[in-house]
């Protein structure tokens, strides 16, 4: 297992563990309950983090974890998903109606 991102935003984290999974990668949240550790471990050390459960997803995890934190591209065009032909606005990564990344 790698880990591929840690933050003290726990909301950020399962979202990251999300995308991960609508990729059909399997990903993991480690820490999620470490909270109440605070002040007795190092912080940064008790944040939850995402870590990917096969070395072979490494990079593509990287690169989805890279995209959430860059955000959406304002000049990104809205996109037809192939699956269920619905229409999704440029900040959706993911059909909105059937989940299908797009690609």
């Amino acid at each position: 297992m790698k880990r591929v991102f840690s933050s003290e935003n726990t909301i950020d984290v399962w979202q990251i563990r999300n995308l991960l999974e609508v990729a059909d990668i399997k990903a993991v949240v480690k820490n999620a309950d470490l909270g109440s550790a605070y002040g007795e471990v190092p912080f940064v050390e008790s944040w939850p983090e995402v870590w990917v459960e096969r070395e072979v997803d490494y990079n593509r995890a990287l690169a989805i974890v890279d995209e959430f934190l860059d955000g959406p591209d304002e000049h990104r065009p809205d996109w037809r998903c192939r699956r269920c032909r619905e229409w999704n606005g440029a900040n959706f990564a993911i059909c909105w109606n059937c989940q299908k990344p797009d690609d």
